[in-house]
């Protein structure tokens, strides 16, 4: 039973729900949560406009209502109620702390109002042209009752002489009357006060309580009429169990959301779980698993219909055909699920169409290239934006598509490589390297005096040790043999860098340190060019 509460709890957030206040998608939220990398200046505040200096930024509508919910988010009610405006407010309402203004406050807007905070002025005279007064903004409206509360920002002296934006003390007013329609109500402050205090997407622990209980009823009740459902098809049908599956499967669950989706308004949800529900993802899910289970019901009952009329290939093809059904199926309940999440996925369903996905399928290259995409994404060997060699190429990769891979080319041509082929190909990523190779090749010549060798070895190890880019270990210099022309050195160090310009200027900086080594020590490099030297024979009579 504890397994069992511990699912419909993490399920109780995806219900459905309908209420007269449409909420926000989930999209609108993510992206209000997620800010812009660069911001514009609101066309009704001029870049030069000087702003208000203030301790809690209320120099604007949109600073003061973001420092606001800040305050609210994190249940610093004491600083939320520097955001309010308590001045002359209803005798009633004028004996409440501020502070607890504030926290019935955040309840409200919790479950009845999204601030866009996009829509609210950051000018710190307030937003021009929209019929209200130039002291007051408009940020939304919560019904209460057969009428609308405004919720105003109001621009208000300080007391030295600058203004400043809060709540308005006139939507201040209405807040108890607003807490009384929208607040826990006395079940949910007496649970609020007798459990542990968490909230998760708006909700509160009382909340959590109130809605798996509400699983728990309504699967209480299902078992009696479900177990008489049984009961009359095992009578009717005694060998398909298949259909007795259904009943107390998918059925049920359909029948336990239904019941949970009616009662869910009355824990007073959050907007933020009421966008959640909106997806109607345990909806979605119930209906689609009725639905696949519903045809894989019909595909029995054909299939023994076939079998008894002698039509065994009809039999045959029953499966793909359904199963095909049956992905188109749970497709569309994906692309009714993003929908409602505010996602237009639907748009994707009509540019791709159901004969080119045909097409893409029958077509054996095309389904090996789409392999091979799949193949790069979930292995990633290599990604967008990474230099690599393939083959015997090297190059920059700027796209991975269904098709092709498109790489630029160290002589900045661009190659189309089908993904099929290259997958296949040995794929050697530099980016994926955590540092880059110093080894350079020195050659000394024979006439290098060991003496000499060892001051030379010693002071290139430290010049090693000593610039801030090279990797303590492994750093090497070692006398590696005598090679046909010179004493050759083997030098092996890391840099500690993954950008090759960086490389490249720590490099010029040790080349440089070796090369003054070098000259120090009087020791040369040797060289390599080999000449040939021919004798001319002389001319007769030694001219």
């Amino acid at each position: 039973m504890m397994r069992l509460g511990h699912g419909l709890l993490l399920l109780c957030l995806l219900l459905p729900l309908s209420l007269q206040a449409e909420p926000p998608t989930l999209k609108n939220m993510m992206e209000q949560e997620t800010p812009a990398e660069t911001e514009e200046p609101a066309p009704d505040k001029p870049a030069s406009e000087p702003t208000v200096v203030d301790e809690y930024e209320r120099g604007s509508p949109r600073s003061s209502m973001e420092g606001l919910l800040h305050a609210l988010r994190h249940n610093d009610f004491e600083r939320a109620a520097h955001y309010l405006d308590g001045r002359n407010l209803p005798k009633r309402v004028a004996e409440l702390p501020l502070s607890l203004l504030a926290e019935e406050f955040k309840l409200i807007l919790n479950r009845t109002l999204w601030v866009d905070l996009d829509t609210l002025s950051e000018s710190k005279n307030g937003l021009t042209g929209d019929g209200l007064p130039p002291y007051r903004d408009l940020v939304g409206r919560v019904p209460l009752g057969s009428r609308q509360v405004s919720v105003y920002m109001q621009r208000v002296p300080r007391g030295d002489g600058q203004y400043i934006w809060k709540i308005s003390n006139a939507t201040l007013g209405e807040v108890p009357n607003l807490y009384e329609q929208y607040g826990d109500g006395p079940i949910g402050e007496y649970l609020s006060d007798h459990l542990p205090e968490f909230e998760i997407l708006g909700l509160q622990s009382w909340q959590f309580v109130a809605v798996l209980l509400m699983f728990l009823i309504a699967y209480l009740i299902s078992l009696p009429l479900f177990a008489i459902s049984k009961w009359l098809v095992r009578r009717r049908y005694p060998d398909n169990a298949q259909l007795q599956r259904f009943i107390s499967g998918p059925l049920r669950l359909l029948f336990v959301v239904l019941v949970v989706r009616e009662a869910f308004p009355l824990v007073r949800p959050s907007i933020e779980a009421r966008a959640i529900a909106e997806g109607h993802a345990l909806m979605i899910l119930a209906l689609v698993w009725v639905m696949v289970s519903g045809m894989e019901l019909a595909r029995e009952r054909l299939n023994r219909s076939f079998q008894e009329k002698g039509k065994d290939q009809g039999a045959q093809l029953l499966k793909p055909l359904f199963t095909i059904g049956k992905i188109l199926i749970i497709i569309i309940g994906l692309l009714m699920w993003l929908e409602n999440l505010g996602f237009k996925a639907t748009t994707i369903l009509a540019g791709l169409g159901i004969g080119g996905l045909a097409v893409a399928l029958a077509a054996q290259k095309s389904v090996e290239n789409l392999i091979g995409a799949i193949t790069l994404y979930l292995s990633s060997p290599v990604k967008v934006g990474n230099f690599c060699k393939f083959g015997t190429q090297m190059g920059v990769v700027e796209e991975i598509g269904l098709r092709y891979t498109r790489v630029r080319t160290i002589d900045r041509t661009v190659i189309h490589i089908s993904n099929a082929t290259f997958v296949d190909l040995q794929l050697e990523n530099f980016s994926e390297r955590e540092k880059i190779r110093y080894s350079p090749a020195l050659n000394l010549r024979y006439d290098t005096p060991a003496s000499k060798l060892r001051g030379v070895m010693d002071e290139i190890t430290q010049a090693l040790k000593d610039h801030p880019m090279t990797h303590e270990s492994p750093l090497r210099v070692r006398f590696h043999k005598f090679g046909p022309n010179a004493l050759q050195l083997n030098v092996l160090s890391y840099i500690q860098t993954t950008a090759f310009p960086d490389y490249l200027e720590a490099a010029e900086e040790l080349n440089l340190a070796i090369l003054t080594i070098l000259e120090q020590h009087g020791v040369a490099m040797t060289d390599t060019t080999q000449h040939r030297w021919l004798d001319t024979p002389k001319a007769p009579g030694g001219q």
